[in-house]
C-alpha cells in the first residue's frame, strides 16, 4: 500500500486506499478523475490587465525581449560563429518565438507600449564573432530576463499579467538552459534569484541606444 487520500462527502470523510500497482497503472490523471477540478480548468487564459507596477514589468520585458531577439538574429546571421545547421535552425525558432512574445507584451501594454524607434539594440563589438562569445552574451541576456520574470510573478498585482510573465519565465528558462548546455556549462546548483527592475534596467541599458534621447 503506497498511501491514500481523504474524500470529503457531505456528512463524513472516507479514506480511499490505493496500492502501488494501481497508482502506476492509473497514473495521476486517472486517480484524480473523480476529484474536484477547479471550474476554470478548461477556461480561456486570463488576459493581462496590468495595474500600477505591472506596467513597469511589462515595459521592461518588451524592451529586453527586443534586445534578446536582436541578439539571436545577429548570432543566426553571423558566418564564423561555429554553430551547426541544427543550432542555427534553433536560433531562428527562438527569433520567431521572441517576436510573438513582443507582440503579446505590446498588446498587454496598449497605449503604454514603447515605439519601435524608441530603443535600438547595441551589441558589444565582436559579440557574435565566435560561438563561445555568442553563447556567453545570450546567456547573460536570458539570465536577466529570467530574474526579472521571477520578480514579476512574485509581485505583479494582476493575475493575467502574472500568468503572462510566468509563461515568459518558463520559455526563457528553457532558452537559457539551451545556451548553457551548448557552452558546456553545468546546471546551476541552486535556485534562480530575482532582480528588481531598477537594477535590471541598469544591466540592460548597456545594450540599448535611445535615438530620440541622445546622451
Amino acid at each position: 500500500m503506497c498511501g491514500g487520500w481523504i474524500e470529503y462527502g457531505e456528512e463524513h470523510a472516507q479514506v480511499i486506499e490505493i496500492d502501488r500497482g494501481d497508482f502506476l497503472r492509473l497514473g495521476v490523471g486517472g486517480l484524480l478523475a473523480g476529484a474536484v477540478v477547479p471550474a476554470t480548468a478548461g477556461a480561456q487564459l486570463a488576459k493581462p490587465a496590468p495595474q500600477d507596477d505591472d506596467i513597469a514589468f511589462l515595459s521592461f520585458a518588451t524592451v529586453a525581449e527586443r534586445a534578446s531577439r536582436d541578439f539571436y538574429r545577429a548570432a543566426a546571421k553571423a558566418k564564423a560563429t561555429g554553430f551547426t545547421p541544427g543550432e542555427r535552425s534553433h536560433l531562428r525558432r527562438v527569433i520567431a518565438a521572441k517576436s510573438t512574445h513582443i507582440v503579446r507584451l505590446d498588446g498587454a501594454l496598449g497605449a503604454d507600449a514603447p515605439l519601435t524607434e524608441d530603443f535600438v539594440t547595441v551589441l558589444p563589438e565582436g559579440a557574435v564573432k565566435t560561438k563561445a562569445r555568442s553563447l556567453a552574451l545570450g546567456g547573460q541576456l536570458e539570465a536577466l530576463l529570467v530574474s526579472v520574470y521571477l520578480n514579476g510573478v512574485s509581485y505583479a498585482v494582476d493575475a493575467g499579467t502574472r500568468l503572462l510573465l510566468g509563461r515568459l519565465l518558463a520559455y526563457d528558462a528553457q532558452a537559457l538552459t539551451w545556451l548553457r548546455l551548448r557552452g558546456g556549462k553545468a546546471s546551476p546548483a541552486g535556485l534562480a534569484s530575482s532582480i528588481d527592475l531598477e537594477a535590471a534596467a541598469g544591466k540592460l541599458d548597456g545594450f540599448l541606444s535611445t535615438p530620440a534621447f541622445p546622451d
